[in-house]
């Protein structure tokens, strides 16, 4: 199907379809009138600041090249310093984890920055084959659905892919949280597209 017969389609995400579930006149709002509001967040930003800083360190192992974790990381308290700034209440407030962002920030640092690459040491059959992939593709010549893959890795051995989604939940997932979710049925999809 040609990429402008793509854009023809109705347009689907997971998060399109996630809001239309949640409540559907928040959809209506959103994404029929038009109203797309933004209210920023610690969560949000702080978790924005972790994507950024493992798209950097995903970006370096995949082409080879040492990483600055020096520069990565006074990058990231640079960052962290302006988030203490917008949001200082919630930022020494613990939340449901039991932890603040200061702790949270602290652990990063100290440890969960070298988690990729450690990963990846330990499964040295695994290739990086897409950072913040975008995809959209043709589900029945109706609907397409799109979005974007934050890690996707390529098993040498067994020619398996592994997609990776980068979550900075306060909490660690519940097990009926992890039984087949919609947005990993779309990145199925989406990699069997790609």
């Amino acid at each position: 199907m040609t990429e402008i017969n793509l854009k023809m389609l109705d347009r689907y995400s997971y998060s399109k379809i996630s809001t239309y579930k949640q409540c559907k006149f928040k959809f209506k709002l959103k994404y029929l009138d038009k109203n797309y509001l933004f209210n920023a967040n610690i969560a949000t930003d702080f978790g924005n600041l972790v994507h950024k800083t493992e798209e950097n360190i995903a970006l370096a192992l995949q082409v080879g090249q040492p990483i600055d974790y020096i520069m990565l990381k006074n990058n990231f308290i640079v960052e962290v310093r302006k988030l203490a700034l917008k949001y200082p209440k919630e930022f020494f407030t613990a939340d449901k984890s039991n932890r603040t962002y200061q702790e949270k920030a602290y652990l990063y640092l100290d440890s969960a920055i070298y988690r990729l690459e450690n990963f990846l040491r330990q499964n040295p059959n695994l290739q990086i084959i897409g950072i913040e992939q975008k995809f959209e593709y043709n589900y029945d010549d109706v609907h397409s659905f799109n979005g974007s893959i934050d890690r996707a890795f390529l098993n040498t051995t067994t020619g398996e892919i592994l997609i990776q989604d980068i979550k900075t939940w306060p909490v660690p997932a519940q097990t009926n949280e992890l039984k087949a979710p919609l947005q990993f049925a779309v990145y199925i999809m989406a990699a069997q597209s790609l």
